[in-house]
This record gives structure tokens, sequence and C-alpha cells, in this order.
């Protein structure tokens, strides 16, 4: 009997298809796994305590499903948390379990790095701190800087205790004298003088302080005459209606 391709060809063909079909759903459901930079939280923080020192805020978390799942996921449909309302005071460390990570359906958390996070609680506790002015520069040629005062010249900080007792002052940002021949004034918001990974914070007052900034001629000599205001009086009195504002940096 001769075997000819053309016997049920419809047949072969159909059985062809499902064979291609089936290999692509199987190559689909093969696991594969990717890594991911998840941000930790820490909540549930009573509002007496404040975490202290430097805190980890990314976990590199590794899942394992299959490949259309993977695709699927992006690193702001994950969660990594860490519920404090149960932490003592001090230092402790936390073991961060696959049960804490927020994943999408389908797949599984294989590895959590780092696994075992340190965490540091301390009350938290509000400072009054002086605020100082920062000047970099120097006015014009036979112009310089006769004095400055801050309003207010206070601020209040707060954060964990063992942190805040170690602030002893706010610094407003530099200010610069170049060019400046008039009296002026800035806005800045007090930046307390911390690490940058310090979680001490200005709480009050809300808003900017004032830097009110006398310039004068060299050599302490000072304007004659009480009458009406001169050219640069008038600019004076200009720039302390218009105070500009400075970018202290942090915040």
């Amino acid at each position: 009997m001769r075997f000819s391709l053309r016997q049920n060809l419809y047949l072969k063909l159909f059985s062809l298809i499902l064979a291609v079909v089936c290999w692509y759903v199987v190559r689909g459901e093969e696991e594969r796994v990717r890594d991911y930079a998840v941000p930790l939280e820490y909540t549930n923080l009573p509002s007496s305590y404040d975490l202290s020192g430097q805190v980890i805020d990314t976990v590199a978390v590794r899942l394992r499903a299959p490949e259309p799942v993977l695709r699927t996921i992006t690193e702001d449909r994950l969660s990594a948390r860490i519920d404090l309302s149960k932490a003592p005071l001090g230092e402790q460390y936390i073991t961060l379990t696959p049960g804490m990570i927020g994943v999408p359906g389908g797949a599984r958390v294989d590895q959590v790095n780092p696994d075992l996070i340190k965490v540091r609680i301390e009350r938290k506790i509000k400072r009054e701190v002086p605020v100082v002015a920062e000047f970099a520069g120097a006015p014009p040629r036979g112009y310089t800087k006769i004095r400055h005062v801050i309003d207010p010249p206070m601020v209040t900080i707060e954060g964990p205790a063992n942190e805040v007792t170690q602030v002893i002052r706010a610094l407003t940002g530099t200010i610069l004298l170049d060019g400046e021949t008039v009296d002026y004034e800035v806005e800045a918001t007090p930046i307390p003088d911390a690490p940058s990974w310090s979680r001490v914070h200005g709480v009050a007052p809300q808003g900017p302080v004032r830097v009110s900034v006398s310039i004068g001629p060299a050599g302490g000599a000072s304007e004659r005459g009480t009458g009406s205001p001169t050219g640069d009086a008038r600019s004076r009195a200009a720039a302390r209606r218009t105070p500009r504002r400075i970018d202290t940096g942090r915040r």
C-alpha cells in the first residue's frame, strides 16, 4: 500500500496546528525569575514614636512566575511593608518574610534581600533651636554687609529624641551678597543642621523665615539726612516689600 501525503490532509493539518499551539502554551508556562527593587514601607508606627538612624527604604525581591505573568509585573505593582504597631522602643531586627511582600496573582516570592531589617525606634520630641543665616560672596567695592536680622529667630524642630538633642541650629541656605548695594530681604525655609538621612524636621513656623540684610558704605559710614527718600532709600524700601526666596535644598 503506497503512502500518500494527501490522504486525510485536513486531519493532518489540524494535528500540526494543535501541536504548535500546545508547544507555545507549554513554552509560555515555563517559570522564570526576575529581580525587582521594591520600596519598603514602615506602617502603623504610633504617632508618639519615630524611626531613628539610617533606614532601609528599598529591598531586592526575586519573583518566580510564568513568563507571561512576569511580563505584566512592574515595580509599582509591588510593595513591601513592615507593621510596627507592636514594635518596642530601642534597636531591633525584623525578619522580612515573603508574606510581607505584596505581589500580583500568579507570582511568588523566591528571595528577599536583605531579609533582616535593622530598625531603631525612639520617642518623638520637639525642641527650639536658633536659625543661622549662611552668606557667600561680598558686596561690590565700597560697600559692606552691616548686619542681618532673622524673623523669627527661633524655629521648632521635631524628630526622634536621640537625634533632636544633637541638633543645635537650623540653616537658611546660602544667601548671596554679590552685587548688593542696598538693603534687601530674602525668604528661606530653615532646615535642621542634621545628616541628610535624619528624620528631624521643622514644624514651626509653618512658612519661611525672613532674613533682612543691611548693606552700607564700607568703613561704617551711615546715610545722611532725614528728608524725602533718595533713590537708594526707595530701592531699599522696594526690596523689603518684595522679599526674594532662596532654595535651601534639603526638604
